[in-house]
């Protein structure tokens, strides 16, 4: 072999071998990125509550939480956040989610309850085509007076909204989802909302936000409540990072390809 052709062979070798080692760096370093979900509870935008769970579940004190919502009339019975960190391809993509059950008692006071659910670090699904971030509420009252569309917008209500965060940063939300309580015995509401997405930077992170505002029913002697969840995700069409790229061109496992790349580096020297 001529050494003109054994040079070029380690030119690619030498090449191979820095995609593989940056994209090993790259992954530890999303790796590192990881954080645990956060739930926080606001009350007339002053936070009250604020709990921190694993990498793909939260739940709130709700006894604590409820001590913190005293004088109000409003309760929980639960309340929670989930996700599928560190999220994946196909149509499942990554996501983030909420649920909870609220109830006022008659003659509660109430107030304007926020409550966001983030986590950050998701590494999957890579940028691609045709990226979108979905969001999806439900909420189910019973008991609770006829909603007011305003603006501004009137007891009972909910507004939910999902929104996407990468490291450049970019930021996309969704419009937020508004579902006014008709003021029946029990009503429930399902509505979806979509935002494309532009080329982004993983890792990600994914938030979601519900905002509630109960009131009871006039003359009623029911409490009013509140069963709700909250979903947002980010799918698309996956371009392989360099790390899928070697085992797609390979067959191989990246760390089997690294290690083979440095005992030829050896056995050359």
């Amino acid at each position: 072999m001529e050494k003109k052709d054994v040079h070029s062979m380690k030119k690619q070798r030498g090449l191979i071998f820095g995609l593989g080692l940056a994209a090993l760096i790259g992954l530890s370093t999303r790796e590192a990125n990881a954080a645990p979900m956060t739930l926080t509870v606001f009350l007339n935008n002053v936070s009250v509550f604020t709990a921190v769970g694993t990498n793909t579940t939260v739940t709130a004190n709700v006894t604590a939480l409820n001590a913190a919502l005293i004088g109000t009339g409003y309760s929980f019975s639960s309340l929670a956040g989930g996700s599928n960190f560190p999220g994946s391809s196909g149509s499942v993509g990554g996501f983030i989610s909420d649920s909870g059950n609220l109830s006022l008692a008659q003659g509660g006071i109430g107030g304007v309850l926020k409550i966001v659910v983030s986590e950050s670090g998701f590494t999957a699904p890579v940028s691609g085509t045709g990226s979108v971030l979905s969001s999806t509420a439900t909420a189910n009252y019973s008991g609770a007076a006829a909603g007011s569309a305003g603006p501004p917008l009137g007891p009972s209500y909910q507004t939910y909204t999902g929104s996407f965060t990468d490291t450049t940063p970019l930021t996309v939300t969704n419009s937020p989802i508004i579902q006014l309580a008709n003021g029946t015995a029990s009503d429930g509401h399902t509505a979806s909302t979509s935002s494309s997405v532009p080329v982004y930077v993983t890792p990600y992170t994914l938030s979601s936000t519900t905002i509630i505002d109960l009131a009871t029913i006039a003359g009623s002697t029911s409490k009013a409540n509140n069963v709700f969840t909250g979903k947002t995700s980010l799918v698309t069409h996956a371009i392989p990072e360099p790390a899928s790229l070697v085992m797609m061109l390979t067959g191989m496992p990246l760390p089997l390809v690294v290690m083979g790349l440095f005992r030829r580096r050896r056995a050359a020297a």
